[in-house]
């Protein structure tokens, strides 16, 4: 195992953790607050559990890829496993565009039957986009397979020349890479961009409402900025490498590959383990309810051990009466 691998193996795993711990977190505490229910907090829990399951199985993949395992996830399962969390996060966008610059069309049109159906979109995208993926990327290696048993059984020259069934499976392979990079990451990238940047645009510059602002006005337009700023910026610094790892698969040789797969889903696995802390952990509120989670956690756990304690000290002075 080179330097690079055990780097990247030693980083997945504090970074697992944090995933793990905060997306679980997250996905508790908005399920036993009733009244946080709303379109927002519920689209943010989903997303919690989707990186959380996320980043156990690109934490599987990245030690299969390091120890270099025969069975490894393709390219398109991978790539598709997270376009759950990719649309929600733009589901996330836009529902932020909407609350903020049509506040109106929010209150009359947000509820739980257009998020299940936001929600069933989504789910049948990833289902579609992963079946198709994987139905190709299973036709390519068997007919890789079947053209190298031929080759090694025939030894005639004609054995080495490829039919028309390959060229027209590598063709699908390549416009399916294309069609996955639009609808994966430019489109949801686009909404990404336009809703907060047109939200970052409406909070300086609208003229509709007075510029005479004070101190406490200017400071939520800046932390409202820094936060939609952080948020483009991380969406597209960890799932770029994620969605240009079916081109590096098809086109680059194999060890510069393995080493580009690696640093990808370790840029992926960092992205399902900021979301939590992006956008939740910097609300007052849901680290205060986060920190009563935790704690009433630890006082049960207290309560029951001193509990056992007391009932084994019983028991042992019940039979020291007797004895005597």
């Amino acid at each position: 195992m080179d330097v690079l691998t055990l780097v990247i193996t030693g980083l997945s795993i504090p970074l697992l953790v944090c995933t793990i711990f905060g997306n679980f977190l997250v996905g508790v505490v908005v399920k036993r607050n009733k009244k946080w229910q709303n379109v927002n907090t519920c689209l943010i829990s989903y997303l919690a559990w989707s990186d959380f399951g996320f980043g156990i199985v690109t934490f599987f993949e990245i030690l299969s890829v390091s120890q270099k395992f025969v069975t490894q996830m393709s390219s398109f399962q991978f790539v598709t496993n997270g376009l759950a969390s990719v649309y929600l996060l733009a589901a996330l966008a836009l529902e932020r565009y909407f609350a903020i610059l049509k506040p109106f069309v929010h209150m009359r049109r947000a509820r739980k039957s257009l998020m299940w159906k936001v929600l069933l979109v989504i789910w049948i995208s990833v289902v579609v986009l992963g079946t198709t993926g994987t139905i190709i990327e299973g036709e390519v290696s068997q007919s890789a397979s079947e053209n190298a048993m031929a080759n090694v059984t025939c030894h005639s020259p004609l054995a080495n020349v490829t039919e028309g069934s390959p060229t027209l499976l590598e063709t699908l392979s390549t416009a399916y890479i294309f069609v996955l990079l639009v609808f994966g990451f430019v489109l949801p990238s686009g909404v990404m961009i336009f809703c907060y940047s047109r939200v970052i645009y409406h909070v300086w510059f609208n003229t509709e409402e007075d510029r005479a602002t004070n101190h406490a006005l200017l400071k939520s337009r800046r932390k409202l900025t820094k936060l939609f700023i952080i948020l483009t910026i991380t969406f597209l610094f960890t799932w770029t490498p994620t969605f240009g790892r079916p081109i590096v698969t098809l086109f680059g040789n194999g060890e510069n590959a393995r080493k580009y797969q690696l640093f990808s889903m370790l840029l992926a696995l960092l992205g399902a383990a900021a979301n939590p802390v992006i956008y939740t952990f910097r609300c007052p509120r849901f680290r205060q309810e986060g920190v009563k989670l935790l704690t009433c956690c630890c006082c049960k756990r207290k309560r029951q051990v001193n509990s056992n304690r007391i009932f084994a000290a019983d028991r042992f002075s019940l039979k020291e009466t007797k004895k005597t």
